[in-house]
Order: C-alpha cells, then structure tokens, then sequence
C-alpha cells in the first residue's frame, strides 16, 4: 500500500485476513467451491536516483506514439471497462430467470 506517498505496512494485515485457513466462509468468495492450492507472489522494486536514470540510454527503437493523449486515455478506459465486465461473465446455462435485469452480450461489446 502506498500512503500519502510512503510505503506502509498495511497490505501484510489484509493478506492475513483473506489468507487465513479455516476462515474461508467469512470471505466473500468463501461460500463458492474453489480448490485453494498455496501460491507464492514475488514483487521487486528498484529505487533509482533521479540523476542516474537522466543518466540511462534509453531504447533506441522507441517510438513516440502519434495518438494523443485523450485517445490513449479513452482506450485504456474502454480495455479495462471490458476487462471489469467480463470478469463477471457466465454462461448461459448458468444464467437465472430475472426479467428486472438486462443483459448485454459481450460479442456486441467486442464491437
């Protein structure tokens, strides 16, 4: 976690309570069936000085990219829109009867 830009401590205590065994129906997805098999996440952070990154070569094929900003925004925007929808996809067997809600086919989102 980042705090009013410092490092904090705070996300060990997080992992804690999702991570804890026995505990798995507290848990949001606690109540679904999932087989949880131990896993180990590695995250490195290089800390540089300002000076010897100035200092740096940078990569002599980039290339500035021709779309401005306002482009580049709203596709990132639109990538990660269908990236959060879909996470929520089922199919259509798995769909409930609910004639309140609408349903809007991700072929057509794809479009």
């Amino acid at each position: 976690d980042i705090c009013s830009g410092e490092l904090c401590g705070e996300w060990e205590t997080e992992e804690a309570k999702i991570g804890r065994a026995g505990e798995g129906s507290q848990h949001p997805f606690g109540a679904m069936n999932i087989v949880r098999t131990p896993s180990v996440a590695q995250i490195g952070i290089s800390v540089e000085l300002l000076d010897s990154l100035a200092q740096q070569t940078p990569v002599g094929n980039a290339a500035v990219s021709s779309v401005d900003s306002f482009t580049q925004f709203t596709q990132k925007m639109l990538d990660n829109f269908y990236n959060f929808a879909s996470s929520f996809a089922v199919s259509q067997a798995q769909m409930t009867p609910s004639p309140s809600d609408m349903f809007i086919p991700a072929n057509v989102v794809l479009k």
